[in-house]
């Protein structure tokens, strides 16, 4: 069979990126195709602007979202010099070997190639059945007219900028879904359970986009099962953190009240953490004892 694809970064998936998946699955039913995703990695930012940039989400929790969403082919090709020195007319002929795609589906804008050179023109020169969709519509929500015209257009930056923000209701309506850290929960200094709050901690890759450091309600998925409303801390743990390792790196670290299960229970587990309410910007307390009664009120907080 042959394969109908979208092309992109894909990073954040958010509603536009959907509305291309959506369009891609139903000709794909339609015409008896292989509904396909082509990425780039690394994030082609990455090469061009700045190494230092961190994707909204892994290759792996983008691939998983895709899957979620429908597609069952994810292609990846490598982002390097060569592709980026690759003519439009060649890199054509790389969908049609590589991907064997017969159908593409992407935006009235879109460009590909050196220099950004090919067009839909070009790859109907290439016998491809092409499907565009239009422009992503301003998003109509009165809240994120509210923050100003930068928020009120479907991008990644757009998202990126209100998680920065702490504005997390406003970033999910963008996405059409909640923020998300995936990981394996990696034991720890195991210093929550001497504070009475043990947690599930995970350690995100260098290169995944974080949110603001601090603490948030979230919801908590273990492999798949029921979600647990739970208090997550993003950050450097500044109060109970000593040894200069562990003060460079940054934890995901997240404590699930209705938790029956021991923490080290969880270790090699993979658990997926949504991001739904910022609470608070991660602190230094003068105490152990004053860090204590601080995550009393964060969970007061949170059963609010």
């Amino acid at each position: 069979m042959k394969n109908c694809c979208t092309i992109g970064k894909f990073e954040g998936i958010h509603l536009g990126h959907q509305a291309l998946l959506k369009e891609v699955i139903r000709l794909s039913h339609q015409k008896n195709l292989i509904p396909t995703v082509v990425v780039f990695h690394p994030h082609p930012y990455k090469l061009l602007h700045d190494p230092s940039y961190k994707p909204l989400f892994t290759p792996t929790e983008r691939d998983s979202l895709l899957k979620n969403f429908g597609i069952q082919n994810i292609i990846t090709l490598p982002f390097d010099q060569s592709l980026v020195n690759m003519e439009a007319g060649c890199f054509g002929t790389k969908l049609t070997t590589l991907a064997n795609t017969q159908q593409i589906v992407v935006g009235e804008n879109f460009r590909f190639g050196k220099n950004r050179t090919g067009t839909i023109e070009t790859l109907l020169e290439n016998n491809f059945e092409v499907k565009t969709v239009g422009l992503w519509p301003n998003v109509p929500h009165k809240p994120l007219k509210r923050l100003g015209p930068n928020f009120g257009v479907l991008s990644t930056s757009g998202v990126r900028a209100l998680l920065e923000e702490g504005k997390l209701s406003e970033a999910a309506e963008l996405l059409g879904f909640s923020f998300f850290i995936a990981g394996e929960v990696t034991k720890g200094q195991q210093l929550g359970r001497v504070l009475g709050f043990p947690t599930l901690n995970v350690y995100p890759p260098g290169d995944k986009f974080l949110p603001a450091f601090g603490v948030y309600e979230t919801l908590t998925q273990i492999e798949g099962g029921e979600r647990m409303q739970g208090l997550t801390n993003v950050g450097l743990r500044p109060t109970v953190t000593f040894d200069q390792m562990a003060q460079n790196s940054v934890s995901v670290e997240t404590h699930i009240p209705s938790l029956v299960a021991k923490p080290d229970e969880m270790y090699g587990r993979q658990i997926k953490v949504e991001f739904i309410r910022f609470i608070r910007s991660e602190r230094r307390f003068d105490s152990t004892e004053a860090l204590q009664e601080q995550i009393k009120n964060d969970i007061k907080e949170l059963q609010k």
